[in-house]
């Protein structure tokens, strides 16, 4: 065995805290302040999607019944990932300026009055805007409108869209949207949700934008076809450049009517970090979603293996709660052997009539196996069981072990879920597309290179890649089912994707990659600059702003800032001051790896005493027994994951001692200040007899850690035995896994 070891590093992003929404009004002697003159009089909203690119068109119409004249603030929130492409006030379209031009008050209305809006991008919260109306005037109105495009995500077997809450505080209304979709080529849309209720079919729906966030869902129909949907959406940019969307929808394929169902459920000591509540809350809804007929059994595994039932069963209520009471009651120990639990649902499923399932749920902290070892302890055939491999992860961590667990899923058909157990309640939502096969070993090329795409599909998700070229592309998606399929992207409905494309592009996507050379990264840069002059959008760099229509400079001045000069924007009265952007910093976790003082009173005060008891044992039957042995232990999550011990070629003392070490309880991280990492640790353990006393020398702990604890050298009194501490066992030869 050569161990590898297993280090993740997280990093935590701060993040800004986020205004009020709302409507602020403020004149040359009144202080921002929530409008209370002001007020939104109407609102309605016109959303087109086109495969699954939404364009949005809000238009508002702010009005001032007041006594004087009176600016306005407002502050809005868009969808996760929109990016806004227009805005306008009355019949005057904005021009897109740099974010941070100069501002110059009007100095003589007739030459140039003020311009009446800007649309900027809210410094530190992501997905926050502000627009600035300079003051209307007593018994006047402004049109507001803004147009912004989305990108909606295929989620169990529809698209999906969540608009935020359009506040009612008195001063804003309702907004009245009206919604019309066509799906993209092979998808038919059967229905419209609102808020989960049926709203319209056809593609068609019209609903309200109130004081909640509103999620709207196009169920799509993939027309019978089994394996997924792949189109192409592409709009040209700047310099000779275009971009495409690819969108790959996975049809909701029927789930297997498995008979036969074997849960296998992990009760290592490092899952009390997942919970067992969320354990039995998968294993609950996982049951209920069981086809009809269906026959159960569970494993429960941690360094040993057991049955529950120790046969099949049927799938009743009372039978599902014995799991789920053998989960809640089931002592924690050290050791994660899923080899061995595997090997045993491949008994529980010999001789299953039909097609059966296995069920592995999981932190994904195995030690150190093979990819092809729980393939091999299966023993099974693709025809015979699919597997689903369900991952929680607590707090910010990632299954160490996840392309060990997607062994079985990609050999025997199923699909692997890695979710983490903050989400879980929102994702046990989907849990229906758990249980049904997935598209596994995908690969997505551009006849170019190939783009990054997830390896597997599960039957009703779906995901969206940008691909930036000069020459179209040739898409083909690749990857299996039951069987190989290859298919090549055809075309979708025309989109405005190009401001999308744009606001998620960095100068890498067309420098040809992370490693171009800073001669291609500056020259993609320029291409992008040239690229948001042609198709303009609102981020930090960049703002959108209508320019003042009077006086008589405003036409060429608008002529000139169209074509490229430079703006300076001319106001009436000032902003208010942008508030301070709040951030809780990033908070890089220090490296979890055991301390070596930590490991040596771990190992004097817990394994010393056991191994003497050992020892004792041991000397009843052989008197003449000593020596050094030599341990190696995979620590991680407060589990002892692996043992493995250099013993004295005696089988019981070996074997006693492996206990031990077994029985160790070491410290649990606290992810919010420790990385996600394990550790594995060297030692040494002399015994021997004098004068018929039983004497027992300790090593030192050596762990081959991101501490780099310093290397130990232990040996027998009188006779030195040498370590190599470059290595995890000394140089010696480990015992061969059984």
């Amino acid at each position: 065995m050569k161990p590898a070891l297993v280090t993740m590093w997280v990093l935590l992003g701060g993040a800004g805290v986020a205004a009020a929404s709302g409507l602020e009004e403020y004149s040359p002697h009144i202080e921002p302040r929530p409008s209370s003159q002001l007020y939104e009089a109407a609102c309605d909203a016109d959303i087109t999607v086109a495969g699954a690119v939404a364009t949005v068109e809000m238009r508002q119409r702010i009005l001032n019944p007041g006594p004087e004249a009176m600016a306005a603030s407002y502050e809005f929130t868009l969808p996760a990932g929109a990016v806004i492409t227009g805005a306008a006030v009355k019949a005057d379209a904005a021009l897109a300026v740099p974010a941070k031009a100069p501002a110059v008050h009007a100095g003589n209305p007739d030459v140039l009055g003020a311009d009446p809006l800007v649309v900027r991008a809210v410094p530190g919260q992501a997905d926050r805007y502000q627009a600035i109306l300079q003051p209307l005037e007593p018994g006047h109105d402004a049109a507001l409108a803004i147009r912004y495009a989305l990108i909606a995500e295929p989620r169990a077997g529809a698209l999906r869209m969540v608009f935020p809450a359009h506040v009612t505080d008195g001063k804003m209304t309702v907004c009245r949207a009206n919604l019309r979709a066509t799906p993209g080529p092979g998808a038919t849309i059967t229905n419209v949700r609102v808020g989960g209720i049926n709203t319209g079919k056809g593609g068609a729906a019209a609903f309200v934008m109130d004081g909640k966030d509103v999620v709207v869902d196009l169920d799509l129909d993939a027309g019978g076809a089994k394996e997924p949907l792949v189109w192409t959406q592409t709009q040209p940019l700047a310099d000779g450049w275009s971009a495409s969307l690819v969108t790959v929808i996975g049809p909701r394929v029927k789930a297997a009517g498995a008979r036969r169902v074997v849960f296998l459920v992990d009760g290592s000591r490092s899952m009390e970090l997942v919970g067992r509540a969320n354990v039995g809350k998968v294993v609950k809804a996982l049951g209920a979603a069981l086809p009809s007929g269906a026959e159960v059994e569970a494993i429960l595994f941690d360094r040993t293996a057991t049955r529950v039932f120790g046969d099949v069963r049927p799938a009743t209520t009372s039978n599902l709660a014995a799991i789920e009471q053998a989960i809640a009651t089931r002592t924690t120990a050290n050791g994660t052997d899923m080899v061995a639990a595997f090997e045993l649902a491949g008994k529980a499923i010999d001789g299953a009539r039909g097609q059966a399932m296995v069920i592995v749920v999981s932190d994904g902290v195995l030690g150190d196996l093979g990819s092809s070892a729980l393939v091999k302890a299966l023993g099974s055939k693709a025809s015979a069981v699919d597997v689903h491999a369900i991952v929680l992860d607590p707090a910010t961590t990632r299954a160490p072990s996840a392309d060990v667990m997607r062994g079985p899923v990609n050999l025997y058909g199923g699909a692997y879920v890695e979710v983490a157990v903050d989400e879980l309640d929102a994702a046990l939502a989907a849990i229906d597309e758990w249980m049904r096969p997935s598209w596994l070993e995908l690969r997505l090329t551009n006849s170019v290179d190939e783009l990054a795409a997830p390896t597997e599909l599960r039957s009703g998700a779906g995901f969206t890649r940008f691909a930036f070229h000069r020459t179209p592309p040739s898409v083909t998606l690749v990857g299996h089912g039951d069987a190989q399929f290859k298919r090549a992207a055809v075309l979708g409905p025309a989109a405005p994707i190009a401001a999308l494309a744009i606001g998620h592009a960095t100068p890498q996507d067309l420098a040809g990659g992370p490693d171009a050379d800073d001669g291609a990264v500056a020259k993609a840069e320029r291409h992008l600059e040239h690229a948001i002059a042609a198709t303009p959008i609102v981020d930090g760099e960049h703002m959108l702003a209508v320019l003042s229509a009077t006086g008589r400079i405003a036409k060429s001045r608008r002529d000139m800032v169209k074509g490229g000069g430079r703006y300076e924007r001319s106001i009436a009265l000032a902003d208010p001051p942008q508030a301070p952007v709040v951030s809780v910093g990033k908070i890089v976790p220090s490296a979890s790896a055991i301390a070596r003082l930590t490991l040596e009173r771990l190992f004097r005060e817990q394994l010393q005493p056991r191994a003497h008891a050992c020892y004792q044992k041991a000397l009843g039957l052989n008197a003449k027994l000593e020596g050094t042995v030599h341990y190696q232990f995979r620590l991680g999550r407060g589990e002892i994951t692996e043992v493995q011990l250099l013993g004295l070629a005696d089988a019981a003392f070996d074997k006693c001692l492996v206990d031990a070490g077994y029985s160790l309880t070491p410290p649990a991280p606290d992810f919010t200040v420790n990385a996600d990492d394990q550790t594995l640790a060297n030692y040494p353990i002399t015994f021997s007899r004098r004068k018929e006393q039983v004497q027992i020398v300790l090593g030192d702990a050596d762990s081959s850690s991101p501490l780099d604890i310093d290397a130990i050298q232990g040996g027998l009194p009188g006779k030195t035995i040498t370590v190599d501490p470059r290595t995890p066992l000394g140089g010696l030869r480990p015992p061969k896994s059984p």
